[in-house]
């Protein structure tokens, strides 16, 4: 199995509401998102995935969150704005944007996503295969 992991970092505020600390306030992060596909196959050249395909999926997401309060983002309505969920939008949003690629190979499948909002603190998704 082939492993291709691609980083971008981003940086945006929440507040954690409910939470017995500090981090029921408003504080900001620069986060960093790691996101790995798996794939059991090369290409005629030998890659599993051109890095170049796998940032410009990444892209608009980062985009999205860059500089903002993730509070106020849509996908944060109904879930609290942490690591964890985080991790989970940029899982849902790839596994959208993957669907709709012409340029990814029908073989390579997200395997990841993990999140750290700041050293030592890592959140990771990752679907379970039935």
């Amino acid at each position: 199995m082939f492993l291709i992991s691609v980083s971008a970092t981003f940086a945006a505020s929440h507040i954690i509401p409910g939470y017995p600390g500090i981090c029921s306030r408003l504080h900001g992060h620069n986060w960093t998102v790691d996101i790995t596909w798996a794939t059991d196959r090369l290409n005629s050249l030998g890659m599993a995935l051109d890095f170049h395909v796998a940032e410009s999926l990444m892209a608009p997401i980062i985009q999205e969150v860059d500089h903002s309060h993730l509070n106020d983002h849509p996908f944060f309505k109904e879930r609290s704005p942490t690591s964890e969920n985080v991790a989970f939008l940029f899982f849902s949003r790839l596994k959208e944007a993957m669907s709709r690629s012409e340029s990814l190979p029908s073989h390579v499948r997200l395997d990841q996503v993990a999140v750290n909002e700041m050293a030592p603190y890592r959140a990771v998704y990752r679907e379970v295969s039935p």
